[in-house]
């Protein structure tokens, strides 16, 4: 086996609140660039679950056009909306999306294993038998928006047994590994986990940081913790302390390690983005300019600008004042404190392994990738260096929250899809692009960055070759916008 891929939402091709594009991943990518005709990948109905806002914004705008009336809006959040929420739920519920229905054909394993929501200790804690007794024992009865149920277990069970056979009921992402490398030998293997050991601290807009205790973490990510507060409340750690991130890292790479002993396995890590870049969250309020030390270079410090508040990208500070729905400056700068350490210590364990295993972990970093594309911290003048192929692109993405006028013009955005989180095709062609310049520097075979497709990467990102005319409704409708942050809040798995 050329390449195996493990990872989170990003690596699973998760667009627009709903797994559904993997075929336009970054690693989907990479595999036909290595010349892999038989990559196997989970492919899902265009409407995903939980929910593809892509799609249901193109019903919205073929249905009512590029401005919508207050009567017509009253239509559309009574009948239109929930009527494509049911449809959704329905066919993952009980129709042939249902957690009892075998995935179509005889495919038995995927070649990419990425599930969305996991975080590092995930890639061995759950499994398919896990999410169907989940799924039996959680259920929950249809209501008005209502989404998919379970959908986080319902999109693990779909990757990790597809045909749901007993024999693969126990198998994990690692476990897979293990039975792809006992069986055939696996050549190069991508592991990007930790970016949900943060990402619901952006989500939620707020912390519940885990306790800093230095253990390995025992129990799924979708399980609940009681609130410190003794009053009962359940809730859900969505920021590692960075010695309890360190204890799930040591751990996923020892279990790699056993598993790849004796291969002659190159093994590429992702390093953490800062969540914080996201355009989720959107910066309001007076700024900072935050030195930062440069990683490259011990003694230079970066100027990094961080905002007063961050809220929900539609709504502005007063918004986020009014109604405590924010995450303050020292909350995100702490957030991003978190993150780099996470990715000091990815960095440093890898240094060490490849001391015994000369060669075994390639850091890819992402994170800094991401962090030279972002636009408002940077000053609105990203670092980031395109493909020779965007130099007369226009209009040249970037990492503002998607935006188009009424005549289907982009006026901003093309790095984050409409979740606000992740990746558009575009994006993922440049994290192949990154990836591969990588892979060809260790002389991985056909690994060349130069022979990405882009007209076709680009001709398949439909929210940049056919931009949704409605858009602004998001930002003159707060009530749409309201409703619109409550769907995207049930990315995350617990909700």
């Amino acid at each position: 086996m050329k390449l195996f891929t493990i990872g989170d939402s990003i690596s699973q091709g998760f667009m627009s609140g709903a797994a559904a594009k993997t075929e336009l991943c970054y690693s989907t990518l990479i595999a036909q660039q290595l010349g892999i005709k038989n990559y196997q990948y989970p492919t899902w109905p265009e409407e995903g679950m939980p929910v593809n806002v892509e799609k249901l914004f193109r019903n919205l705008e073929e249905k009512y056009g590029s401005s919508i009336s207050t009567l017509e809006w009253t239509l559309a959040l009574a009948t239109t909306i929930p009527s494509y929420l049911d449809t959704v739920e329905k066919y993952y519920e009980r129709g042939n999306g249902a957690a009892d229905k075998p995935y179509p054909g005889k495919t038995s394993h995927f070649d990419n294993v990425s599930v969305r929501g996991f975080n590092v200790s995930d890639a061995w804690l759950i499994n398919a038998k896990y999410c169907k007794k989940q799924i039996k024992e959680n259920s929950s009865g249809n209501g008005v928006f209502s989404s998919v149920d379970n959908s986080f277990l319902r999109t693990a069970l779909r990757v990790l047994n597809p045909q749901l056979s007993k024999e693969h009921d126990e198998k994990s992402q690692l476990d897979w590994l293990k039975y792809h490398s006992d069986k055939e030998g696996v050549e190069n293997v991508i592991i990007w986990l930790g970016s949900n050991n943060a990402l619901g601290t952006i989500v939620d807009l707020n912390i519940h940081f885990t306790e800093g205790n230095g253990k390995v973490t025992d129990r799924p990510s979708d399980t609940f913790i009681k609130d410190s507060n003794g009053k009962g409340k359940e809730i859900a750690y969505n920021l590692w302390h960075p010695k309890d991130f360190e204890a799930d890292y040591i751990e996923l790479l020892d279990r790699v390690d056993k598993i790849l002993e004796g291969k002659n396995t190159k093994v590429f890590l992702g390093t953490v983005p800062l969540v914080t870049i996201a355009p989720l969250a959107k910066g309001v309020g007076e700024t900072f300019t935050v030195k930062i030390e440069n990683e490259t270079e011990k003694d230079k410090f970066d100027d990094v600008i961080y905002s007063k508040y961050y809220t929900y990208f539609p709504f502005e500070e007063d918004f986020a004042v009014k109604t405590g729905i924010n995450l303050g400056y020292n909350q995100v700068t702490h957030i991003d404190r978190c993150i780099r350490e996470y990715n000091k210590t990815i960095k440093r364990l890898a240094d060490e392994r490849n001391k015994i295993n000369p060669g075994r972990y390639t850091i890819i970093d992402y994170s800094k990738i991401l962090d030279s594309m972002a636009f408002k911290r940077n000053g609105g003048t990203p670092t980031y260096k395109f493909p020779a192929y965007f130099d007369f692109q226009y209009p040249l993405p970037n990492t503002k929250y998607y935006h188009a006028d009424t005549d289907g013009n982009l006026k901003q955005g093309g790095i984050f899809s409409l979740d606000g989180v992740h990746p558009t095709a575009i994006a993922h062609g440049l994290i192949a692009h990154e990836t591969l310049k990588i892979m060809k520097d260790l002389n991985v075979p056909d690994a060349d960055p130069d022979k990405l497709n882009w007209k076709k990467i680009i001709e398949s990102d439909t929210l940049y070759t056919k931009p949704i005319s409605l858009m602004h409704e998001i930002y003159d409708n707060k009530k749409l916008a309201e409703w619109l942050m409550d769907i995207l809040k049930k990315i995350r798995k617990h909700k």
